[in-house]
C-alpha cells in the first residue's frame, strides 16, 4: 500500500488523496476495534489503548517490510499483466481503422521505403551526432526521414515518465509505437535511445515489425565516454547526483546480434557515417525497394 501510494503520487495520480484517506480511515477503525477488545478483555480501558498503539506500530512496521520484499520478487507478475491485457483487448471497444491510403503507396509516392534505424549505446557514444548526419545526408538524396531523440522526447511526449525501470520500459515502448507511426506514413526514423535493457529493445522490434527495425550499435567504452562526457552527466552521476544512470550504477546490455555496430572508440565520425552509408545503400531495407543515392 506504502508503495502503491508513493509510486501514485510521483505519476500525479488524481485519486491518490482518495486512497491515502481510505487507507488511513481503514487503519483508525482497526485501531479503535484492537483498544475496544483490549478492554473488553482486560476491563481496562488504558491497557485497551496501549495495546491498540502497539498494534498500530507493529502492523505498519509489518506491512512496510513486507511491501518491500515483495516489490523485489517478480512472482506472478507477467501472468497478471497478460491476463489484464488479454481481459482489455476482449473487452475493449476499440477497432483498427483502415484508411484508403496506405503504407505501401506512401512509399510508393515518396520512392523509398520505410523503416527504423534504432541507435542504441551509453550516453557520449556519438548517437545523436551521428543520427544528425545520416539524417542530412537522407534529406540531401530527397529521403523523408525524421529522428526521433531520447532528450526530446523526454522533454515532451515522456515528460511524466521517470528513469525507473518501468518508467524506462513505457519510454521505448511509446517510442517504438512513434516509429510504427512514422513508418506508417512512409518516413524513415532514425531513433537514438540509450534503450539499456534487451528486452525493450525487442519487443521495440515487435512493435515496429521485424523487417523494418534495423538496431544500429553506436559502441564506445565507458571510460570513453566518461572522458567526453559533453553534457556532464556521468560527473553528476558519479557523484551520485543521478540515480540510475546506464553505464554508472545502471546496467546497458549491448546488442548481441545488430544490423550494424560502429565503433566510435576506433572510428571518427566520418568513417561511422560513411559506413552507415554504404550498410543503408546495400540492404533490402523493408523488403521492398532500395534506397539507391546518387
Amino acid at each position: 500500500m506504502i508503495i502503491d501510494l508513493l509510486r501514485n503520487h510521483y505519476r500525479k495520480d488524481p485519486t491518490v488523496k482518495r486512497h491515502f484517506a481510505k487507507a488511513v480511515t481503514w487503519r483508525v477503525v482497526g485501531t479503535l476495534d484492537t483498544i475496544l477488545l483490549g478492554f473488553l478483555i482486560t476491563g481496562d480501558l488504558p491497557t485497551g489503548v496501549r495495546i491498540g498503539a502497539l498494534e498500530l506500530f507493529t502492523k505498519i512496521l509489518l506491512y512496510f517490510i513486507h511491501e518491500r520484499i515483495w516489490v523485489s520478487i517478480p512472482y506472478g507478475l507477467p501472468e497478471v499483466f497478460k491476463r489484464q491485457r488479454k481481459k482489455t483487448q476482449e473487452g475493449s471497444n476499440l477497432f483498427r481503422q483502415q484508411f484508403a491510403v496506405n503504407r505501401q503507396e506512401r512509399e510508393r509516392k515518396n520512392g523509398h521505403p520505410a523503416f527504423t534505424m534504432w541507435f542504441t549505446g551509453l550516453s557520449g557514444s556519438g548517437k545523436s551526432t551521428l543520427a544528425s548526419a545520416i539524417d542530412e545526408w537522407l534529406h540531401q538524396e530527397g529521403i523523408h526521414s525524421y529522428i526521433i531523440d531520447g532528450d526530446n522526447t523526454r522533454m515532451g511526449i515522456n515528460s511524466d515518465l521517470n528513469f525507473s525501470r518501468e518508467g524506462r520500459e513505457e519510454n521505448i515502448r511509446r517510442v517504438a509505437e512513434l516509429c510504427r507511426l512514422f513508418n506508417d506514413a512512409g518516413m524513415v526514423v532514425i531513433s537514438s535511445f540509450i534503450s539499456p535493457f534487451s528486452a525493450d529493445r525487442e519487443r521495440a522490434r515487435n512493435i515496429i515489425g521485424e523487417h523494418c527495425f534495423h538496431e544500429v550499435h553506436i559502441a564506445a567504452s565507458l571510460e570513453t565516454c566518461i572522458k567526453r562526457d559533453t553534457k556532464g552527466l556521468y560527473q553528476k552521476a558519479l557523484k551520485g547526483d543521478i540515480r540510475d544512470f546506464t553505464g554508472v550504477n545502471s546496467p546497458y546490455e549491448a546488442p548481441a546480434d545488430p544490423e550494424i555496430r560502429l565503433d566510435t572508440d576506433q572510428l571518427n565520425m566520418q568513417e561511422c557515417l560513411q559506413s552507415l552509408k554504404e550498410w543503408i545503400l546495400t540492404h533490402p531495407l523493408s523488403g521492398r525497394q532500395h534506397i539507391t543515392g546518387t
